[in-house]
């Protein structure tokens, strides 16, 4: 099982990670789309600096009211990555709307939006295991499992990002 500093070690690894995509990324694909129902990567940003809003949220004023049994969440850590992936539709919630048409602004709002979450975790002076809070798709997760839920939402994401650089340059190792 998986620690409150490992969740924090991950979220900072997927959020570098991300960002660096994007920062790489040449700066005509900030706003380029593959297909007109297709996100950009101005898009994906916003919507994972919006996500993050929103979990924050939920997490700072649901967890550490909630005690649960430490183990009694519905998913197991090691699935966490794979959630997204299971074919339940998302929640329609954080659509992009262009805040940020600047690539360095955008990208700027996404690494903002991961710092509350490691300073809430770092301060946290509870069991995280033994909190939770209920997610309308997945049930119930602990307040660790919330941490690796918002780091396999951004490496989802990113994913994405790797599939609009790969469609923009189909011969190039991205």
């Amino acid at each position: 099982m998986l620690t409150k500093e490992d969740a924090i070690a991950r979220m900072i690894q997927v959020e570098h990670r991300l960002a660096r995509e994007c920062e790489e990324a040449p700066e005509a694909l900030w706003h380029s789309r593959p297909a007109a129902n297709h996100w950009s990567m101005a898009d994906v940003c916003e919507h994972v600096t919006l996500s993050h809003d929103n979990l924050y949220k939920l997490l700072s004023a649901r967890v550490l009211e909630t005690r649960i049994a430490t183990g009694a969440t519905d998913v197991a850590d090691d699935e966490m990555p794979f959630l997204f992936y299971r074919g339940e539709e998302p929640p329609n919630i954080a659509v992009p709307i262009g805040r940020w048409p600047a690539k360095a602004d955008g990208i700027a709002a996404f690494r903002a939006s991961v710092k509350p979450f490691i300073s809430w975790a770092e301060a946290a002076n509870i069991d995280l295991r033994g909190h939770g809070a209920s997610h309308p798709i997945f049930g119930m997760l602990d307040g660790v499992q919330w941490l690796l839920f918002t780091a396999a939402h951004m490496e989802r994401h990113r994913a994405q990002i790797i599939g609009l650089l790969r469609a923009a340059a189909p011969n190039s190792r991205v």
